[in-house]
């Protein structure tokens, strides 16, 4: 029996069903393979600051700012990290610190 899995639309902007098409032929996968291993890639682990910028939606830093003003920098990294996080491994930090 085949692991079950779940289905997701998602839009995609123009030309970018090209360029995953592209890749997938070059690592001789299908359209979906490529697709589910790059988010996996892109999803473990910390990422570093400069990528969490990138991906990071417009005003996401003002919008934090405001509603964690009261938070002192260390505090806010905390958080940051923990959000990165995986469900397991909150579990476990939460667990220690417990």
């Amino acid at each position: 029996m085949k692991n079950p899995t779940e289905n997701f639309m998602v839009r995609l902007p123009p030309g970018l069903r090209d360029r995953i098409y592209e890749a997938s032929q070059l690592y001789r996968r299908s359209m979906n393979s490529e697709i589910v291993a790059r988010l996996d890639q892109s999803l473990r682990g910390l990422p570093d600051q400069q990528f969490e910028r990138a991906v990071a939606p417009p005003f996401f830093p003002e919008i934090e700012r405001l509603l964690r003003g009261d938070l002192t920098p260390e505090e806010s990294d905390l958080i940051r990290c923990f959000r990165r996080m995986s469900a397991g491994q909150r579990k476990a930090l939460l667990e220690l610190l417990g």
